[in-house]
C-alpha cells in the first residue's frame, strides 16, 4: 500500500495551530507513514523558528501577515480561509488523500466575510454532501454529535427522526469499516435529564429519539438510547459502545475533553475524504509562548493515516 498524502492546513495563525503542527512534524512516526504536504506562509514558518524537515513538502500560499497573536484578525481569517481552499483544491485535484485542519477562529472567519461557522458546514458544502457528522475519537472513547454549533434554545427544533437516523446510518457504516466490525455498539444520550423519565421531563426523547433508535434496530444495527446523559460516561457504561452518540454539542465534548483532551481528534464523517483536526481550539491565550502542546495535532495525523489505510486495504 502507497504512503497517503496529508495535507495540513496550519489555521488561524495568531492562534497556536502554526506551532503544534510544525512541533508535530518532528515526529518520525508521522514522517515515515505519510506525505506531507503543509500548507502555510513563509511567514509563519520563519516566525516560528522551528525546522521543519526535508521531507516535508510546502505548498506556500501569498496572504498579507500581520501577526498578532491572540487576536482574532480580518487578516488571519482570511489567511484561515485561504489554507483551507487550498487544501480543497489539492483533494479535487488528487494531490492529497488527507486534510489535516489545525484550528481556526469562527470570529476571524467572520470577520473576513465568511457565513461558516467552521470546518465541518465549509467542507460540507464544498463537497456537496446532505449529511456529515462531527465526530471525535481517543484511545478511551469516541463521540458523536447530533447537533453542533447552534444555540442550546434551537436544540430541539433542530432534532427529527430522519436526521438520527441518517446520522446513525454513517456512524455505523464508518465503525463497521473502521473497526473491522460486523455490528458496532452504538449508545445514543437522550435530549434531556434522566431521558425524561417516561416523558415526565420533555417528550423529545419519547417522540423523536425513541423511534429513531427502534427504526435502527429493527435495521438491524446495534444501538440503544436513549440513555441518561450523566451517568452514559461513566467508565463502567461507555466502555460497552463503540461510540456515544451525543444530541448536542457541550453534552457530549464536556466529558470527551475531560477524559482525552491531549489526545482526541476530530473527525468527519461522510466526506469523500478523510478529514481529521485536533480536538482544542486556537489557544489564544498561549499563542506566541512556545507552550502548546503538539499530542493532539500528532494524534489527528495519525489517525488520517490509520483511516486511510483502513478504507484502502
Amino acid at each position: 500500500m502507497k504512503k497517503p498524502n496529508v495535507g495540513i492546513t496550519i489555521g488561524d495563525y495568531n492562534g497556536i495551530g502554526p506551532e503544534v503542527t510544525l512541533k508535530a512534524l518532528k515526529n518520525n512516526k508521522i514522517l515515515k507513514s505519510c506525505n506531507i504536504f503543509l500548507i502555510t506562509d513563509k511567514e509563519i514558518i520563519d516566525s516560528l523558528k522551528i525546522p521543519i524537515d526535508k521531507k516535508v513538502n510546502l505548498h506556500l500560499s501569498k496572504n498579507k501577515i500581520i501577526l498578532k497573536h491572540g487576536n482574532p484578525t480580518i487578516h488571519s481569517g482570511r489567511a484561515s480561509l485561504d489554507y483551507i481552499s487550498e487544501g480543497i483544491d489539492l483533494i479535487k485535484n488528487n494531490k492529497i488523500d488527507c486534510l489535516v485542519t489545525a484550528p481556526i477562529s469562527k470570529t476571524a472567519i467572520s470577520l473576513a466575510g465568511s457565513k461558516f461557522k467552521g470546518h465541518t458546514d465549509l467542507l460540507q458544502k464544498a463537497f456537496k454532501r446532505n449529511e456529515v457528522v462531527m465526530s471525535f475519537f481517543s484511545k478511551k472513547f469516541n463521540v458523536s454529535l447530533a447537533t453542533i454549533h447552534i444555540p442550546v434554545k434551537k436544540i430541539s427544533k433542530s432534532l427529527t427522526k430522519e436526521l438520527i437516523i441518517n446520522q446513525v446510518k454513517i456512524i455505523n457504516d464508518f465503525l463497521k469499516v473502521f473497526l473491522k466490525s460486523k455490528k458496532p455498539r452504538i449508545g445514543i444520550c437522550g435530549l434531556n435529564p434522566h431521558a425524561s423519565e417516561d416523558g415526565n421531563i420533555g417528550d423529545e426523547d419519547l417522540t423523536i429519539i425513541s423511534p429513531a433508535v427502534k427504526f435502527l434496530q429493527d435495521s438491524n444495527i446495534d444501538i440503544k438510547g436513549p440513555l441518561p446523559a450523566d451517568t452514559v460516561f461513566v467508565k463502567s457504561t461507555r466502555n460497552k459502545f463503540d461510540i456515544i452518540h451525543a444530541i448536542y454539542h457541550d453534552q457530549g465534548l464536556v466529558p470527551f475533553k475531560m477524559i482525552a483532551f491531549d489526545t482526541g481528534v476530530n473527525v468527519t464523517l461522510n466526506l469523500p475524504f478523510v478529514r481529521t483536526s485536533p480536538d482544542h481550539g486556537t489557544g489564544y491565550d498561549i499563542a506566541g509562548m512556545n507552550k502548546a502542546s503538539s499530542s493532539s495535532m500528532e494524534e489527528a495525523i495519525l489517525l488520517a493515516v490509520k483511516i486511510y489505510k483502513s478504507f484502502h486495504l
